[in-house]
């Protein structure tokens, strides 16, 4: 599509947007029927749309003029983005959306129910500012950094409504209501009641702070999304779906970071409590690979992967690494195996991406977790990923290299610029957050190895 000198250049970077969106959202099945059309391999259509929509948002001037258009732009934009972009360069850019916003005042309600606000533009201006707090939360875990949304002092925006775009139109007066069920904008208002909870736990300035009050608050939140939503679901219907996925698979998720906040508070979890977070580990790990295989939910992978639940995926590995044979797992080892091997079939950054440091941990603690895994004799065949990772091992023998090259060379990587390197895991602690100098646990390099990065997204908790 070639560049309209008349089309105001705001307009013009939400379109690129939009049409990269639409890109990255094809699944992996309708890919051929994509590049029929297109003319292209999706890949290059990826890399092309990157390019156009990234010079739409240069000539719209995003970082000097911000304005709803091109803010709009660049959400979408990092939406589209999240699961690719290095986590670095997703943090700054969220900060960059994040501070455009509140240069607008979307980050306060006084000033979207000023008179010169209208309650068409002001309900768009809370369905793009809290989606931008999901983006930017998301972006602060990948890195292992606090999230600046999670000082709830500083904002105060209301969720936007659970009702459909039909229910809006720009002349309107009155605000419209709340729908009980299941309407266009059902999912978004899931994520955002479910990031409401998390901030409510996790940030600084908490207001959730005794456990009995954080388990009323989940146990209220279930009962909500359920009376609300999910029991109007139609299983048939692919979006319902989803978000009965979501909403369960978020609750877990809860639960689990509640679980984890437990062990660092009390220095550990009692076996009781390490085999009930196995299990709220292997279920979270478990909703991907299902997902994956669903043909009529396929079109929402691009949604599903941008939330691999990396520190369920962790725990379940470090569990299986570091358990001694009197701490049995509470469920047969070959039955967590066959769903680590099916993540890695499924997200192939696991194996491949070396721009992420937490990747390259998970790679690490699984080869520590296998061996530890033959030691007890697991009845089960090497997986293919762990031939590969074995491959990078210096010490390989040239039959084993031989073995695994070929297998690598199929994906379309270079097994030779995927070589394992034990220097990756040494971490610096003096960088992480000053909660870890607080935290009482066994001085173990292997431990630390492990636990470092599955809790690098609690910096929040303050533990005297």
């Amino acid at each position: 599509m070639a560049s309209d000198p008349s089309r105001p250049k705001t307009k013009e970077a939400l379109l690129f947007s939009i049409y990269l969106a639409a890109i990255c959202s094809v699944p992996q099945c309708d890919h051929a029927e994509a590049e029929r059309i297109m003319g292209q391999p999706i890949s290059e259509l990826i890399q092309l749309y990157i390019g156009l929509a990234q010079q739409a948002l240069i000539n719209a001037r995003f970082l000097q003029t911000p304005n709803f258009l091109t803010l709009q732009a660049l959400t979408l934009f990092l939406v589209a983005q999240r699961a690719r972009l290095d986590p670095q360069t997703m943090w700054q850019l969220t900060g960059v959306a994040i501070r455009s916003a509140q240069q607008l005042g979307y980050h306060r309600e006084r000033a979207l129910r000023s008179s010169s606000v209208s309650v068409f533009q002001a309900e768009l201006r809370r369905r793009l500012w809290w989606e931008l707090t999901l983006l930017e939360s998301f972006a602060a875990k990948q890195c292992g950094v606090m999230s600046m949304i999670s000082f709830r002092s500083l904002w105060d925006t209301d969720r936007p409504l659970n009702i459909n775009d039909s229910a809006l139109h720009p002349e309107m007066k009155d605000v419209p209501q709340d729908v009980t069920g299941v309407t266009e904008m059902s999912f978004c208002s899931a994520r955002f009641e479910v990031g409401e909870l998390t901030i409510a736990y996790t940030s600084p300035d908490r207001a959730l702070q005794d456990s009995r009050d954080v388990d009323a608050a989940i146990e209220d939140l279930e009962q909500r999304l359920e009376n609300r939503l999910l029991k109007y679901c139609d299983p048939s219907t692919p979006m319902h779906k989803l978000l009965r996925l979501f909403c369960r698979g978020a609750v877990t998720r809860i639960k689990l970071t509640v679980r984890r906040h437990q062990m660092f508070a009390n220095s550990g979890l009692s076996l009781d409590q390490r085999d009930n977070t196995f299990l709220l580990c292997l279920q979270l790990a478990k909703a991907p690979n299902s997902f994956a295989r669903d043909k009529a939910i396929q079109k929402y992978l691009w949604q599903a992967n941008a939330f691999f639940p990396i520190d369920a995926f962790m725990f379940l590995l470090g569990e299986i690494a570091y358990r001694t044979i009197e701490q049995p797992l509470p469920v047969p080892l070959e039955t967590v195996w066959a769903e680590i091997e099916k993540a890695y079939e499924y997200q192939p950054r696991l194996l491949y991406d070396e721009s992420n440091s937490i990747y390259s941990a998970i790679r690490n603690l699984s080869l520590k977790a296998w061996e530890k895994s033959i030691g007890q004799k697991v009845e089960q065949a090497v997986p293919h990923f762990v031939r590969i990772l074995r491959s990078r091992l210096p010490t390989n023998t040239p039959g084993e290299m031989a073995d695994t090259t070929a297998q690598t060379t199929s994906t379309g990587d270079d097994a030779e610029t995927n070589t394992f390197d034990g220097s990756e895991f040494n971490f610096d602690l003096d960088s992480m957050d000053s909660t870890w100098s607080k935290i009482a646990i066994p001085n173990d390099p292997e431990f630390w190895e492990y636990w470092q990065q599955f809790a690098a997204d609690m910096p929040g908790v303050s533990i005297t």
